[in-house]
């Protein structure tokens, strides 16, 4: 490992004090705004990451300060740069930020790419620091394949040592992407190609060592997961904490944070928590939009071959803002001027923008309860969807077919806390209010299966519910933590009941944890069941048939079993669902019955949402609850009796 203990003291000793500074997932958060609510957030943004920034440094000798992608995606501003396209002399404003705080390294994540790599080219090329990945590669099929990025680089720092003496020393820096970035944006599989991570950092590695690098630098867009080790993991922070030569690892990609509050992280015997280390390396995850600055402090002493390692570290992360254990926020971080400023024109552009008209609903919209009971929020997507597959077949045969549409709810609260819902209340409808309703750049895509295969397309969704069978104690949470919410999937068009009293047939991997059981019952297409064999045309999205799947996806053309894709279409599910709701508006949408859960007598167990969900308790669709106040991470949390 590269972690030894320091071989001499004596008047040559020397010791160096470097502070390296991380953050990752920002995802387009450049200042404290969150656009989809169309209100300021104390939880998010780069501007307000930029004051501990500048706090941090300001008392360090040596800083260096990297990110470890998802920066160019994931917010109204971000997409509306990408639609008007970025003209020679115009810098994309995460990169004008980037370049305004003095990054020394970025390494891209896969949410980078979903505008386009050409786009994404562009926007890079005005970065004033050094862009790596190892694993992202030129597909070649008559030879070898090669990096689109350059694989790493070599930062040459001039530090000082506790007594105030400079020291040259060659920081080298490398980066990597999951593999899965080529199934995500499927497009890019064409012409682009992925490696493992482990194995193509294990490369870089050794050619950094060899180059005479002081110090080696992960710059890995993955996250940590005990349970999935092999080859081409999505998520191998572990394992490439276990590689000989790395001194640190900075990690992201699953929005979680490292070293986790309370101890409460993920176990296994290589991670030691209150360190901040993975196999005695140092690794930092700091959440993401910007909501925490991660921060490791490595004390580097010199051997007796005068060789340079990490001889001590310490790692925390430093949040935006904290809630108190009655939920108030407070010693909330304020936004940097010189970032405020410099983002002043495309904050303001985004705001015009997000505040168009498009329309108006009758009836309020939101995903407090998408969990627990029929959505009207999820269900207007899915009819969207479904009046734009009828039009695109209406003249084939596919159009003889019973159409379904599948989507899910993206915003759940949970890791992404107690603000993250959707919410359109009754009235007018403005282009917030659509990206509010669908979140993500996914693009239509259509299958054909038959009812076995949607069969175990729901038990995969009906995965996330914790199991209960008879005699369980009252109470228990109501969702597996570890399984997100935008895979909970409803197929419209169908009425189900989803049974607890069965353990879950999947893991939120698609592996089968349970074959023996299901939890799927009454399956029904207009009243009668669903035969295995019946035929069905299904609306939904690329990134769920060619990335984050469903049992038999991505369909594969060799394999008789799988879902056959029928059509596909550039156009976003964003717009499409923009377009219906101007040709539907005013809209006086309200949730059908599609799923339900099966009867437990006796049974309840506990449910969080958030605070704003009270005003909603009306609703008739809703199950019995009881409020159980809020919990100390700003939650509302409530008794669902099953």
């Amino acid at each position: 490992m590269a972690h030894e203990p320091t071989q001499f003291t004596g008047p040559d000793f020397c010791e160096i004090h470097l502070r390296i500074l991380h953050t990752s997932d920002v995802h387009g958060a450049l200042r404290g705004y969150d656009y989809l609510a169309d209100k300021p957030s104390e939880f998010l943004g780069l501007a307000r990451t930029a004051t501990l920034i500048r706090a941090a440094r300001a008392v360090a000798a040596n800083s260096l300060l990297f990110d470890t992608g998802d920066m160019l995606q994931g917010s109204a501003l971000c997409d509306l740069t990408a639609n008007r396209g970025l003209p020679q002399g115009v810098t994309h404003p995460m990169v004008n930020a980037m370049n305004a705080l003095g990054y020394d390294g970025f390494a891209p994540g896969n949410h980078d790419f979903n505008h386009g790599i050409d786009f994404l080219s562009r926007a890079l090329e005005d970065a004033d620091f050094p862009v790596v990945s190892s694993n992202f590669l030129h597909l070649n099929p008559a030879g070898r394949n090669t990096p689109v990025f350059p694989p790493h680089t070599i930062l040459s720092r001039r530090l000082v040592d506790q007594r105030g003496q400079p020291h040259d020393l060659r920081i080298g820096v490398t980066g990597c992407l999951p593999p899965q970035t080529i199934d995500w944006d499927h497009k890019l599989a064409e012409s682009y190609t992925t490696s493992d991570m482990v194995a193509a950092t294990r490369t870089e590695i050794a050619d950094l060592r060899t180059q005479g690098c002081d110090l080696i630098v992960l710059l890995a867009h993955t996250g940590i997961d005990p349970g999935h080790s092999d080859a081409g993991s999505e998520n191998a922070a572990i394992e490439l904490a276990g590689l000989a030569g790395v001194d640190i690892v900075l990690a992201g990609h699953t929005h979680l944070t490292f070293p986790a509050p309370h101890g409460d992280g993920p176990v296994h015997p290589a991670i030691n928590n209150d360190a901040g280390t993975i196999h005695g390396t140092p690794v930092l995850m700091p959440g993401f939009g910007g909501n925490h600055l991660g921060q490791s402090d490595l004390t580097l002493t010199r051997n007796a071959s005068g060789n340079w390692r990490v001889h001590a570290s310490h790692q925390t992360l430093l949040p935006l803002a904290r809630r108190s254990s009655a939920g108030q926020v407070s010693q909330v971080v304020t936004e940097d001027a010189t970032l405020c400023s410099l983002s002043e024109p495309a904050h303001v552009r985004t705001l015009n923008h997000i505040r168009e008209p498009v329309g108006e609903t009758r009836n309020p919209l939101h995903s407090f309860f998408s969990m627990i009971a029929n959505d009207a929020s999820v269900q207007l997507v899915a009819q969207a969807q479904a009046m734009f597959l009828r039009r695109a077949v209406a003249d084939t045969e596919l159009a003889t077919l019973p159409l379904l549409s599948v989507a899910a709810p993206f915003k759940t609260g949970r890791r992404g806390g107690p603000d993250h819902y959707t919410c359109v209340p009754t009235g007018p409808l403005t282009r917030r209010s659509v990206s509010d309703l669908y979140v993500y750049p996914n693009t239509f895509c259509a299958v054909r299966l038959v009812g076995a295969q949607l069969r175990e397309w729901l038990e995969h969704a009906a995965s996330l519910f914790t199991h209960i069978p008879p005699g369980t104690p009252r109470d228990v949470p109501l969702l597996i933590d570890s399984f997100p919410g935008y895979k909970f999937d409803v197929i419209c068009g169908l009425t189900y009941e989803i049974d607890l009293r069965q353990p879950p047939r999947y893991d939120d991997h698609l592996s089968v944890i349970n074959p023996a059981t299901r939890r799927i019952r009454n399956l029904c297409h207009k009243g009668s069941p669903v035969r295995d064999d019946q035929i069905f045309l299904v609306a939904t999205n690329a990134f769920r048939v060619y990335g984050v799947g469903f049992p038999g996806a991505p369909a594969d053309p060799d394999d008789a079993s799988a879902p056959e894709i029928v059509f596909e279409s550039p156009v976003s599910i964003h717009d499409i669902l923009l377009d219906y709701i101007r040709n539907n508006s005013p809209l006086d949408f309200t949730s059908k019955r599609v799923w339900s859960f099966t009867p437990l007598a006796g049974a309840t167990a506990r449910f969080q949402t958030s605070p704003v969900a009270r005003d909603y308790l009306n609703d008739p669709h809703l199950p019995k609850l009881r409020d159980l106040g809020d919990t100390s991470d700003g939650f509302a949390e409530f008794r669902i009796t099953l």
